[in-house]
């Protein structure tokens, strides 16, 4: 499994953004600046392909809403760290299996301040896990990244309206089968990956938090 080159140098760049700089300019703000952050939000998700089994059909992963949390630790300026959580609950295609989606990530944010709101890139990576809502079908963990594209809006005092999208990508094998259940009529797996790769993207609002 290789992480797509493109999304290794993103990352790096943002980590390189985020991290201490021995020439930046002193910090003009006060130190009364608030140095953390979090940020509930609400959206939709869409995206995801797996195969049904072996020799089985494609199925796709149904658009269903999504939550998520970000924290966020000042660190310089206009740069956080992030830990980043989202879940989504959905079903497959044609199917009577349901499925959770949650994803885990650490990275960071870089913020552009322009007049009365901000634009932002946050990036991380961590772990996605993959869980069947059926007695015994058990879950997956596998290996992700994400990068989000936003607007901060300030609204009042230290609370602001965040939107932003944001897109994933899960690392998989495309030769492995998850979800097996052994019974009385024998082994048997529900879903089989498709290719190297589980894409998805989402579309999230919330409020941020400063304190």
């Amino acid at each position: 499994m290789k992480c797509p080159f493109s999304l290794l140098l993103i990352l790096v760049a943002l980590t390189a953004a985020t991290g201490p700089s021995p020439a930046a300019e002193p910090d003009p703000r006060p130190t009364s600046t608030p140095s953390f952050s979090l940020s509930p939000m609400a959206g939709y998700r869409g995206g995801g392909r797996f195969d049904a089994g072996q020799e089985g059909p494609r199925l796709d992963l149904d658009g269903a809403g999504s939550l998520a949390l970000a924290f966020n630790i000042r660190q310089s300026r206009d740069r956080y760290y992030e830990i980043y959580y989202s879940r989504q609950s959905t079903d497959l295609d044609d199917t009577d299996l349901g499925v959770n989606l949650e994803y885990l990530h650490a990275g960071g944010m870089l913020a552009w301040p322009q007049g009365g709101f901000s634009t932002f890139l946050a990036a991380g990576i961590g772990v996605t896990r993959i869980n069947a809502r059926g007695a015994g079908l058990g879950s997956e963990i596998e290996p992700s990244a994400s990068l989000a594209l936003g607007l901060e809006i300030p609204i009042a005092g230290q609370v602001s309206l965040r939107l932003e999208g944001r897109g994933y990508l899960t690392l998989t094998d495309g030769d492995k089968e998850i979800f097996c259940l052994s019974d009385a009529e024998g082994a048997r797996c529900r879903l089989r990956y498709e290719g190297s790769a589980l894409t998805q993207f989402e579309a999230l609002a919330g409020l941020r938090v400063r304190f």
